[in-house]
């Protein structure tokens, strides 16, 4: 059976660590060639050298990084066919405790970097796709992009931007005739160095048992479990294959059932 992604290219932010890592090194066993975009420079070489992608410095805050990262691409790949828009930050406190600075670096991070990863590569990603064969935006959200909880306000809302950002550049590029299609995926918990930091906060306000707090958490959700990276990765190598040719403008929740209840 030929891979899933096959001859395709395929650039991953934020994926030195956590859900990122785990869809790099996932789309690469499917046979995409891999670029990863993150601050790490570290985390992005080492798993870069794992799994034989390349890597390259990228905060997405950053116009000048973005553009670096899609001279590089261009340079070497001279197509794209895959930008998964991954890269996050997470605050857990209350609002009244939030300072604007700390917001503002939330958005310039979860919905700024989304934002301008969309626009610096939709040119390349235009060229690369083809009828049958459709280039693949896929935003990471989150179901805090679908339910509030507390003490997450700029993470709840900037996650719910990602989600609306997805469907309204679906809708866009399909206006327009282009063969790029744009989805997000909605992960639930999630065990990784981001949830854990959120945990951390959940049990410092007494939202969890400082005792056992990974038992409680994964009994909130109906499958009882919390989920690994490779869970969200199966459903990015979905949405990124041309499988997935007719799907766009969806929210692709991966939470154990958690928002379903």
């Amino acid at each position: 059976m030929a891979a899933r992604l096959q001859n395709k290219v395929a650039c991953i932010t934020g994926a030195a660590q956590g859900i990122g890592a785990g869809i790099a090194e996932a789309m690469a066993k499917e046979g995409a060639q891999i670029i990863i975009g993150d601050i790490n420079d570290n985390g992005a070489q080492s798993l870069a050298k794992q799994i034989g992608a390349n890597a390259v410095h990228l905060d997405v805050s950053s116009q000048e990084d973005w553009q670096a990262l899609q001279d590089h691409v261009e340079e070497q790949f001279g197509r794209l066919d895959i930008l998964v828009n991954n890269a996050g930050l997470e605050l857990v406190k209350p609002m009244q405790d939030h300072s604007l600075a700390e917001w503002r670096k939330v958005m310039a991070v979860n919905v700024d970097g989304l934002f301008l990863g969309c626009k610096t590569f939709e040119a390349l990603l235009r060229e690369s796709g083809k009828p049958g064969s459709p280039a693949s935006v896929i935003n990471i959200s989150s179901i805090a992009g679908l339910v509030g909880y507390p003490d997450q306000l700029a993470y709840n809302t900037s996650k719910g931007a990602v989600r609306h950002m997805s469907k309204s550049l679906a809708i866009e590029w399909a206006a327009h005739g282009d063969a790029i299609r744009c989805n997000s995926i909605h992960p639930g918990c999630i065990r990784t160095p981001m949830l854990e930091m959120a945990v951390d906060g959940w049990v410092e306000n007494g939202s969890v048992p400082a005792d056992d707090p990974w038992s409680a958490v994964a009994a909130l959700c109906p499958l009882n479990t919390v989920g690994l990276p490779e869970d969200i990765a199966m459903g990015a190598i979905y949405l990124g294959s041309d499988e997935s040719r007719f799907v766009t403008g969806i929210e692709l929740v991966i939470d154990g059932g958690w928002v379903a209840r």
